[in-house]
């Protein structure tokens, strides 16, 4: 069994921008509730076909969901940040 470092925090971000519960995604994916909680609290010992029913439920591919870091939009900028110089009140 492989450890997955990025499978449960993705899964979890996801399923929050999608606004669905892990039950939905159980239900999508073919794999049962408990299965599912089970592998996103310890993030390991995911199957190939697991792996591929969750991303395809998801609507992404294995390697981004198990080895990409996504990170929530907004969160990193691409742009600094600019400081208005008259305050704010």
């Amino acid at each position: 069994m492989q450890s997955f470092k990025y499978a449960s925090g993705n899964i979890k971000l996801l399923l929050s921008f999608k606004d669905w519960s892990q039950e939905t995604l159980a239900k999508k994916s073919g794999i049962s509730i408990a299965t599912l909680k089970r592998k996103l609290r310890n993030n390991n010992g995911w199957t190939l076909l697991e792996a591929t029913a969750i991303a395809n439920a998801l609507g992404v591919s294995v390697e981004e969901l198990f080895f990409t870091r996504m990170i929530p939009n907004g969160l990193l900028r691409s742009e600094p940040v600019r400081r208005n110089s008259s305050p704010w009140y």
